[in-house]
């Protein structure tokens, strides 16, 4: 059996922090979930989560935005940013640029 973490205060930390297991950030999230669904507002998602699980509002911000789906619309949103045409055109670029830098250090490479 492992020991429990011992709750650790940092500099500028005002309480006690240790990170949850799995196990808990999913009963959290799934806490979460259920309240947006029964139509919770977020002061009061934020109030029951601290008092339930004795976590800072940050967190409860995180869980909510997990809850939503607004991570993983984010994390799309990038990843279509960085499939765009344009965005090969600049690493044909780059590599023509590499290439001719490296003739111009060993040109008797050919």
């Amino acid at each position: 059996m492992t020991t429990p973490k011992q709750a650790v205060i940092r500099p500028g930390q005002r309480r006690p922090y240790v990170k949850g297991t799995q196990a808990q950030i999913d009963q959290r999230r799934g806490f979460v979930a259920r309240m947006l669904d029964a139509g919770a507002t977020k002061t009061e998602i934020h109030s029951a989560v601290r008092q339930r699980f004795n976590i800072e509002w940050r967190q409860c911000d995180r869980y909510i935005s997990f809850a939503t789906g607004a991570d993983t619309r984010l994390a799309r949103a990038r990843e279509e940013h960085c499939q765009s045409p344009q965005d090969a055109y600049y690493r044909e670029l780059i590599k023509m640029y590499d290439d001719a830098a490296k003739q111009r250090l060993h040109p008797d490479s050919e």
